[in-house]
């Protein structure tokens, strides 16, 4: 089995590949992203290398597997220096399954590459069954919040907490 290895995206080329990461992870979820879309996508990433928000690129071996896009937690309240929150978590879809998005959030949540924070949060869709298993695995539990995004689908908020 090859091993993971997860990289900060600092240049153009790791940018690319993660682009290209997420794009086939849309496509294969048949939500293929148009133009624009990528175009700003393309842009979140290049905007991550500033302090206290973080964009990984993650190996599966020799190949681009996954990508991570994080940034400092924002709530109702302000901003917590302690919290972070996981804004894009993708994986080539040949390599679903196999440890690829764990391995991410599994370096967040050490603080391999930056923040260290204690307490992570996500948004993900109520149908991303999969999404969901990886991240109550990886300890978030449900927050109870929940929203309706423009097309009707429902998403939900998880939190992890360090030692919780």
């Amino acid at each position: 089995m090859p091993r993971t290895l997860i990289s900060a995206i600092l240049d153009e080329e790791s940018r690319r590949l993660a682009v290209e990461v997420w794009r086939a992870a849309r496509t294969a979820t048949d939500r293929p992203p148009t133009p624009q879309r990528v175009e700003r996508v393309a842009a979140k990433v290049a905007d991550r290398v500033d302090a206290g928000h973080l964009a990984l690129l993650a190996h599966y071996g020799e190949r681009p597997a996954g990508m991570l896009v994080a940034e400092p937690y924002r709530g109702d309240d302000g901003h917590d220096p302690a919290a972070g929150h996981l804004s894009m978590v993708f994986v080539d879809p040949a390599l679903w399954g196999c440890g690829v998005a764990g391995a991410l959030v599994r370096s967040v949540q050490r603080g391999d590459h930056g923040p260290g924070w204690t307490r992570l949060s996500v948004w993900t869709r109520d149908a991303n069954r999969r999404a969901l298993r990886l991240y109550r695995a990886r300890g978030f539990a449900d927050t109870g919040e929940t929203t309706t995004l423009h097309e009707g689908e429902v998403i939900r908020r998880l939190e992890w907490r360090a030692g919780g």
